[in-house]
């Protein structure tokens, strides 16, 4: 008895490969799959788990490496902004303290939990008046994560508690928000019957109220006006994420100055002493920092994919009628230019904000990435020029770049992670959500867990 009891509790259950495995082949069975397409499913599923954590391990690592020597050089706090290491630095806080593995078998149990409240509160929309199922997978799995950390530092309660709260907070933000952009989605699209499902909803929904008051969408769209050619290139991921980290990489070895440098090619660093131009070294670091990230997102999107095919097929089933929430990038194609243009304006916002923070003294710097930069930029934007033309659009999307860092300063601090979102949605009403649980546990007498 002892020795099942540890098999299914130990080895299975807390086993997010195995766990998440179980859970596709029993999605797939319902769809009235075969037995081998079931089992193909779950086999692609574990080993998307697996590469997932191989990718985060390998960027925490190298990434922490530029974050440790600007601490040592300047004594700031740095913090990248990216949500996939985000979670993942969070799951290493609550595995430092609860043991290997628990970090991620809570933010998976979550997932599982959030995604079935989200289908009773859309099951009882008569009630509720939300509408959407959240079927955008790779958000999910980093939203559950983070917000697991979130309940557990400040409430400091143990697994099931915590992953009911977190499961019912994260559920009620992908229900409400996601079904406010039913609306606008429909006018964007051109009639189809979905809405977004990110990490921006918020933001797009403020978008599309305040853009009309900006600009005139009928007389400045500018998906009617004409962009360089030589701007298409951000629409590749690979290239733009490359780019960030250049700038990034670059940023830091500027502050750390030549002895800077030098330790991070030493033992304490990435311990390659082969790059003696400073040049090729930032090269290589930007490189597999970029090599890096893409390996984390394989493995998401591996996983995902097989988790998210099973979960929409029962949604289906059990809703009929329901709007399906999903990844902003499916309105790209309906505004290429504001996907670009609202990149562009992101951009500039986000580095005028680091200027600000450098320039008052703020003990915390941080770091922007292509995640938050891009879809923020790309989907705020697309909402801004729909309902208000360009003018709406270069304003309200530098405005995001600037609440994207000041937010995000914000959460850093509340949260002592090397990593946060940075997207627009958490550093805004996730914000606050995480003060309030703060001010819940200190309320309570309950010391932070970490």
């Amino acid at each position: 008895m002892n020795y099942i009891l540890d098999l299914l509790l130990k080895q299975i259950f807390t086993q997010p490969f195995l766990l998440l495995a179980i859970v596709v082949f029993i999605g797939y069975l319902a769809m009235k799959q075969t037995v081998g397409k079931a089992l193909i499913g779950a086999f692609k599923a574990s080993i998307g788990i697996i590469v997932m954590g191989i990718g985060s391990g390998a960027l925490s690592a190298n990434f922490g490496h530029l974050l440790t020597a600007l601490k040592n050089s300047t004594g700031l706090q740095g913090a990248g902004l990216n949500t996939y290491s985000t979670m993942t630095a969070g799951f290493e806080k609550m595995d430092a303290v609860l043991g290997e593995g628990v970090g991620t078998s809570w933010g998976l149990y979550t997932l599982l939990v959030a995604f079935i409240i989200n289908l009773i509160l859309v099951a009882l929309r008569k009630y509720t008046k939300i509408r959407a199922v959240y079927l955008t997978g790779n958000a999910m799995i980093v939203q559950c994560g983070i917000t697991v950390y979130i309940v557990w530092r400040f409430l400091g309660t143990g697994m099931v508690p915590t992953i009911l709260i977190a499961a019912v907070v994260t559920a009620l933000y992908w229900g409400i928000c996601s079904t406010m952009l039913i609306k606008p989605t429909k006018v964007i699209t051109g009639g189809a019957d979905l809405t977004v499902a990110h990490q921006q909803m918020f933001m797009d929904y403020v978008a599309y109220k305040v853009a009309p008051k900006i600009g005139n969408p009928e007389k400045d769209d500018i998906e009617k006006k004409k962009l360089p050619a030589s701007l298409n290139f951000l629409q590749d991921s690979v290239l733009a994420t490359l780019l960030c980290m250049i700038i990034a990489t670059a940023v830091v070895m500027l502050v750390i100055g030549k002895d800077g440098v030098d330790a991070l090619r030493g033992a304490d660093g990435f311990n390659n002493g082969t790059y003696k131009n400073s040049i090729i070294f930032m090269l290589w670091i930007s490189i597999t920092l970029t090599a890096d990230l893409w390996v984390l997102l394989a493995g998401v999107r591996m996983f995902v994919g097989e988790l998210m095919m099973s979960f929409k097929g029962i949604s289906e089933k059990l809703l009929p009628g329901a709007v399906a929430g999903v990844d902003c990038a499916a309105l790209y194609g309906f505004a290429p230019k504001s996907v670009v243009l609202g990149f562009l304006c992101g951009a500039l916002g986000q580095i005028v904000g680091v200027i600000v923070l450098i320039a008052t003294g703020s003990p915390i710097v941080l770091i922007p990435s292509f995640i938050p930069l891009f879809f923020d930029g790309a989907t705020v934007g697309i909402f801004a020029n729909k309902f208000g033309g360009w003018k709406a659009l270069v304003t309200i999307c530098f405005c995001t770049g600037l609440i994207q860092i000041f937010g995000s300063a914000f959460a850093v601090a509340m949260l002592d992670l090397p990593w946060w979102q940075g997207v627009s949605d958490y550093a805004t009403i996730w914000v606050a959500i995480t003060a309030i649980f703060k001010g819940i546990g200190a309320m309570l007498g309950i010391p932070v867990a970490c």
